[in-house]
């Protein structure tokens, strides 16, 4: 678990977040010459820098919404192969193309949002 310091070199303010899936670790208005450490896990992460101006600050509430979408389209994809539909419509081959099409659709939708 280790601790990682960034360094602001830049000669503008910038949000700075670590991501672990959504944004875990961040601090906003980082100041130029500033420095920033943080405890991490001993996980991949992502890390992303916004600027200041025209940008977002991290949050609690991007970090919940973020966790919530990809929550739900890893459980509606897991959803839409699992024979659930046989469970809905009494007929397996019937009742799965009813119920995993749209579920499929709802897991996409959740991947296109934050899968860059």
């Amino acid at each position: 678990m280790p601790d990682v310091t960034v360094i602001n070199n830049l000669s503008e303010e910038i949000h700075v977040a670590f991501f672990v899936g959504v944004p875990t670790n961040w601090t906003n208005h980082l100041k130029p010459g500033e420095r920033w450490t943080t405890h991490l896990a001993s996980l991949p992460l992502h890390f992303e820098a916004r600027s200041v101006t025209g940008s977002r600050e991290f949050s609690p509430n991007e970090s919940m919404d973020m966790s919530a979408t990809i929550g739900g389209a890893c459980a509606a994809g897991t959803a839409s192969v699992v024979p659930t539909g046989a469970l809905f419509a009494g007929d397996m081959l019937a009742g799965i193309p009813m119920v995993s099409v749209p579920l499929m659709a709802a897991a996409s939708a959740g991947g296109t949002k934050y899968g860059e």
